[in-house]
């Protein structure tokens, strides 16, 4: 990986894009501390961002595939700053506004999977695959450190806030830059670079893909489609689905420590975040780096085991009261084993893409599993307006059915 330069940008800027988005998290509660039942606008803000994805990331996964990916990445990460400029004034409408246009333009992880894929080997690919989890976890580690350096400045709530927003619009400027020395890696673009470049789009059939990527039925159709020349890629995607289904609670966990029983500050959150991300970061660079390729080890055996250990940690949060302790302790197990799970599932899917149309495939994926985040987000918002421990016994179902499942994967 180390030696690989255009890998190495690659994950550098998955490894941006990542911190930035992880550090408006310990801060989003402020955007609508004004409103009643807070926790359901927090879910409302979320939902919205994984709406609007749902037009996008197929769309754009599209379009990779047409004009490459370097242009779509340039796109990707200039949409991100440009709705991370709209979170200057602390206002609700100003968050969700900033949820509406990042999710627009956000497709910089499946656009990143399939350039991963592109300039792999066989031999590499679950292992480089595989990082970009790690990559997603240690973003998650400095985003929060990000907003607790900010967070230290000052006392004033507004102010924290701001001092955020100007760290990360600096970082999203960044990556814009990066993004134009990123060279272009998928091999179908290179083979016709010499060709004629290919015509625009026709606007009547772009709108008529918008449209196309709202239809949940179609887009699973499109993907049973691809099953004929990628066979298992529809089984390997509804085992995402369900990890999906259970990630929510990564965004949820911000609502559960700052309005639950824990009550933490938002300084706290950042470096409660920063803790979880670097535990999950360490464990699968460790597994990913030496144990991914050591044929004695059974990734369906650690997605199976991690599956019901998840289900357990799950009901464990949902009990944990104010007991900050027993919360880290089961942070811990928690990056042992579930935390592995959607690298594990990343590597699978990867082996099964073609270079013909990875952009389209990683695209319906994303734009499915984009549906089940939707869905995750809504049924979260909903139980936490109940009680704010329900969510986590949604999340431990899902993680049975993921385990139940998995007894059916081929390794």
């Amino acid at each position: 990986m180390f030696k690989n330069r255009p890998l190495l940008l690659i994950y550098l800027l998955v490894f941006i894009d990542v911190t930035v988005g992880s550090a408006t998290g310990p801060v989003r509660p402020q955007f609508v501390k004004g409103l009643s039942n807070p926790e359901l606008w927090l879910a409302v803000g979320t939902a919205l961002f994984q709406g609007v994805q749902l037009i996008s990331a197929p769309l754009l996964g599209s379009l990779s595939d047409r004009y490459g990916r370097k242009p779509l990445v340039i796109l990707s990460s200039a949409g991100t700053l440009v709705a991370n400029v709209l979170l200057l004034p602390v206002r609700a409408w100003a968050f969700f506004t900033n949820r509406i246009s990042d999710g627009l333009t956000n497709g910089m992880y499946g656009l990143m999977r399939s350039s991963v894929t592109d300039l792999s080997s066989k031999e590499d690919l679950a292992k480089n695959s595989g990082y970009i989890s790690t990559l997603v976890s240690l973003g998650g580690v400095f985003g929060p450190m990000v907003s607790g350096v900010a967070l230290a400045f000052t006392r004033n709530p507004t102010r924290q806030v701001t001092l955020v927003v100007w760290t990360i619009i600096g970082l999203s400027a960044l990556n814009v830059a990066l993004s134009w020395f990123m060279a272009e890696p998928s091999a179908k673009q290179k083979d016709t670079k010499n060709e004629d470049k290919p015509a625009p789009p026709d606007r009547a059939a772009v709108w008529q893909a918008v449209r196309d990527n709202l239809n949940v039925a179609l887009l699973w159709k499109r993907l049973s489609d691809k099953e004929k020349t990628h066979s298992g890629v529809r089984f390997i995607t509804i085992l995402m689905l369900l990890i999906t289904l259970h990630q929510g609670y990564l965004t949820y966990f911000i609502t559960y420590l700052e309005l639950g029983p824990l009550k933490l500050s938002a300084q706290q959150t950042a470096y409660f975040f920063a803790y979880f991300g670097g535990m999950s970061a360490l464990t699968n660079f460790l597994y990913f780096k030496f144990l991914v390729d050591i044929d004695k080890i059974n990734r369906r055996t650690m997605l199976i085991i991690a599956a019901f250990v998840g289900a357990g940690l799950h009901i464990l949060y949902a009990n944990v009261g104010d007991n900050l302790w027993l919360l880290c302790g089961a942070v811990a197990i928690d990056t042992l084993t579930i935390s592995l799970g959607s690298g594990l599932l990343n590597g699978f899917f990867a082996n099964l893409t073609g270079d013909d149309d990875r952009g389209e495939l990683v695209g319906l994926n994303q734009a499915l599993t984009g549906v089940a985040s939707l869905l995750t987000t809504l049924i979260y918002g909903g139980l936490s307006t109940i009680n704010l421990s329900l969510p986590f016994y949604w999340f431990a179902a899902s993680l049975v059915a993921l385990g139940v499942l998995c007894w059916r994967l081929k390794e």
